[in-house]
């Protein structure tokens, strides 16, 4: 790991605070500078906050990353019309998982559940029954984003 990243990081421990996106921008421009290549993935972006405007500058500086830079971005949302007005210049890949897909990601984590649920197969049953209907299929969208030359 690089050093300046390594002192940032141990910094910001010591205070028990969080960065600044202004801190973690000048960081991630200094070391997408150091490489002729850059690939950068955000994963679950519609999960970033809206109310206090971080999606919103986060999806600024992806942009300004991209048009400054030569990165490759690549990020993964539920369809959220913000986001994919954010990357209405990007590939757009949309992914449905389907009623089996959930089914068995659910029963891979059933034993999560409290002992109650876990002892009744009819309350398990339902319970992802319900979670597959309110799911509707759930997708992802990926937006793979191109170097420029």
């Amino acid at each position: 790991m690089l050093q300046s990243i390594k002192d940032l990081y141990n910094h910001y421990k010591q205070k028990q605070s969080r960065l600044s996106l202004e801190e973690v921008s000048r960081t991630l421009y200094s070391v997408v500078a150091m490489y002729s290549r850059v690939f950068i993935i955000v994963d679950a972006l519609d999960e970033c906050q809206v109310s206090d405007g971080c999606r919103t500058r986060f999806l600024s500086e992806i942009s300004s990353l991209q048009a400054k830079c030569a990165v490759n971005h690549f990020a993964t949302s539920r369809p959220i019309p913000e986001i994919k007005e954010g990357f209405k210049e990007s590939i757009l890949l949309e992914i449905r998982a389907s009623e089996d897909d959930v089914r068995r990601y659910l029963n891979g984590h059933i034993f999560q559940l409290p002992g109650f649920v876990r002892r009744s197969l009819e309350l398990q049953e339902e319970i992802k029954s319900e979670i597959i209907r309110s799911v509707d299929g759930m997708y992802v969208l990926s937006f793979p984003l191109q170097t420029k030359a």
